[in-house]
């Protein structure tokens, strides 16, 4: 029989390859959708809708993220933040009726969007700046017209490269469009002979590009930071555990939880401008954190437990949960339902995705005696 750090050793290892395993699913399943997108327009009609299918998979599966990260934030997260303040305040005998744990959210929440939105705003103040020394080099040129279309397209060209690794093009962009009009032009084109079903699914394809474009790489990002930051507490509530059996246990709720959030971060990063190898890096930084929160568990077993601590995990998972609701409904579903496609059976996606996680968290421990049901003698 393994002894309890043995066992936290061997649950710190299979977690760190099933999220690394997991998360590079969507990554995979990015690179069959580009290359079959790729094929699919010198090919049979057969092969362009398989292409298109791929694609609506994709969409509903962002789906099935959304409802993973919206209940995580209501279900798994606000709770958690309210029993960590709950148990700080009782501790240092303060008493509110403020609600503090949906405060904290909300400023996680205004965080983001502030960041988000300074950062849109220095890019395209500096977009603008170019854009008008490119007209007045374009203006003073003795070409004239061709001098300004040549600056126009460099400058677009250079502002499409990557940044740090951050690129205006999302991962999953397909260049079936731009592809398809030129192609429309050559003899013997196919494109011209389309039907009207080839149109309406080149049109459904556009549109989940135009999606794609609309998936910050900076709230992929923040959302990578929110998770990882629950994930390190998760990893700590494991660490901290004194025998095998309590660590088994956590184990066992962890995985079906951490294989799902894993994939959903995975869709979430591919869908967003950030390049592969961003993509896999974050995914393997992300695989990282729950081992890193064991071993800090192991390390401070009798440490941790404090009112600081209580403070701490409170606070910081208060703002994670600010994290996950602005990525739901300011992120994935705005540009996943203002598409006129399969609007059911993504609600039943987004839906599903809810109902698993609730499903799980119904039938933990740690939701069996909810802290607001203690009597006064255990708050005491």
């Amino acid at each position: 029989m393994l002894s309890a750090e043995a066992t936290k050793s061997v649950v710190l290892v299979v977690l760190l390859l099933m999220n690394f395993g997991l998360g590079m699913i969507p990554v995979k399943l990015m690179t069959v959708i580009q290359r079959r997108s790729a094929t699919a327009l010198y090919t049979d009609d057969p092969q362009r809708s398989r292409a298109f299918t791929y694609k609506r998979v994709l969409s509903f599966l962002s789906c099935f993220a959304a409802g993973v990260f919206l209940s995580t934030c209501l279900l798994d997260l606000l709770p958690g933040v309210r029993r960590h303040l709950n148990t700080a305040m009782i501790s240092l005998n303060m008493t509110t009726g403020f609600p503090l744990a949906e405060f904290i959210l909300s400023i996680g929440l205004f965080i983001i969007l502030i960041v988000e939105q300074i950062v849109l705003t220095v890019k395209e103040r500096q977009a603008a700046e170019k854009g008008i020394k490119q007209t007045l080099l374009s203006e003073s040129s003795s070409d004239g017209t061709a001098s300004c279309q040549k600056s126009s397209e460099g400058d677009f060209m250079k502002d499409s490269q990557p940044y740090d690794g951050i690129s205006d093009k999302p991962l999953g962009r397909d260049e079936d469009h731009s592809q398809e009009e030129h192609s429309s032009l050559l003899p013997g084109s196919t494109t011209t002979e389309a039907s009207r079903e080839d149109s309406e699914e080149h049109h459904y394809g556009h549109h989940h590009s135009s999606t794609f474009q609309n998936h910050s790489p900076l709230r992929a990002l923040l959302m990578l930071i929110a998770l990882s930051i629950h994930s390190i507490f998760e990893g700590l509530a494991v660490g901290l555990q004194p025998n095998v059996a309590d660590v088994l246990g956590i184990f066992a709720a962890l995985v079906v939880h951490k294989s799902i959030l894993s994939f959903s971060l995975g869709m979430n990063l591919v869908q967003s401008r950030l390049s592969t190898k961003i993509c896999i890096r974050s995914i393997l930084f992300f695989s990282l954190t729950s081992p890193i929160g064991i071993a800090i568990g192991i390390l401070i077993t009798n440490l941790w437990e404090s009112v600081l601590s209580s403070l701490v995990d409170g606070i910081l998972q208060g703002v994670a949960s600010g994290t996950f609701l602005y990525v739901t409904f300011f992120e994935v579903l705005p540009s996943e339902f203002n598409s006129p496609h399969d609007r059911l059976f993504k609600l039943i996606f987004l839906m599903v995705g809810y109902g698993i996680v609730s499903g799980i968290l119904f039938f933990s421990n740690d939701v069996t005696k909810p802290f607001c049901n203690k009597t006064d003698t255990e708050k005491g």
